[in-house]
């Protein structure tokens, strides 16, 4: 599927960023340099694995509403704290039934993807909690 439509866009592409941009901004493990222990890499997988599902899913909607897929790109090489916001916007543009003739639109969101969403949403926390027991 080549193509997110809105509700698809927020039940699989926020959670994920929002997950990434948690991790990487609550937990204190910036680019500061390398992280010393097992699971401050650990973290750096989970949210790596997050980020870049979150932007594939940024670029899907983005090919959705008609934009170019090398802006979301290029923005989360050169300023990935705006991209937060972008995504925010992604969530509340509408459609172009028109913007990518090689597919046709997504089908309709079923309960089962929003039930990944629910399981990308909450998921990570339950091995970070696990984690920071062990």
């Amino acid at each position: 599927m080549l193509r997110y439509d809105r509700s698809r866009y927020i039940a699989l592409g926020l959670p994920s960023l929002f997950n990434a941009a948690v991790l990487v901004y609550t937990l204190n493990i910036g680019a500061a340099g390398l992280p010393d222990g097992y699971t401050e890499r650990f973290y750096w997988v989970l949210a790596s694995l997050l980020g870049l599902f979150g932007a594939t899913a940024m670029i899907k909607r983005a090919r959705d509403i008609g934009s170019s897929a090398w802006g979301i790109l290029l923005g989360f090489m050169f300023a990935p704290p705006l991209m937060l916001l972008v995504a925010l916007v992604l969530s509340f543009a509408p459609s172009n039934p028109a913007a990518d003739s090689l597919e046709p639109p997504s089908p309709p969101v079923s309960s089962k993807d929003w039930f990944i969403g629910l399981a990308i949403l909450t998921l990570p926390w339950l091995t970070v909690l696990l984690i920071r027991r062990l």
